[in-house]
């Protein structure tokens, strides 16, 4: 009896076959693609790909993911008096000090524009 080959993941498979190539502009024309990827909601690699006429997808759900080590836990831990494996209300934390910090601009943005 011969192994049966299972098409579960054929997505997966084609991701594989890919080719990854890496690209370096100049500092400027990056933070132009950086720019045009913001205003259009889609990733950097997709504004060269939406350029070159391939086809993009918009972002779904934009996220932004940071990494912590040990001494950012213990730093966050510190500053917002929690505990360092109080992930959850360390994150409640950083999310509502980043709201302030943009709410806070745009208003001072507002009264000298």
């Amino acid at each position: 009896m011969g192994i049966k080959h299972d098409d579960k993941w054929p997505a997966e498979k084609s991701a594989l076959k890919k080719i990854q190539i890496h690209f370096s502009f100049k500092e400027r024309l990056t933070k132009l693609i950086r720019h045009d990827a913001v205003e259009d909601n889609i990733n950097p690699s997709d504004v060269i790909r939406k350029i070159v006429g391939l086809n993009y997808q918009r972002i779904q759900r934009p996220r932004i993911g940071l990494s912590f080590n040990q001494a950012d836990l213990d730093y966050l831990s510190k500053r917002y008096a929690l505990g360092a494996s109080d992930e959850k209300e360390i994150k409640r934390h950083v999310m509502e000090e980043v709201n302030l910090y943009y709410h806070d601009e745009e208003k001072r943005t507002k009264e000298n524009g």
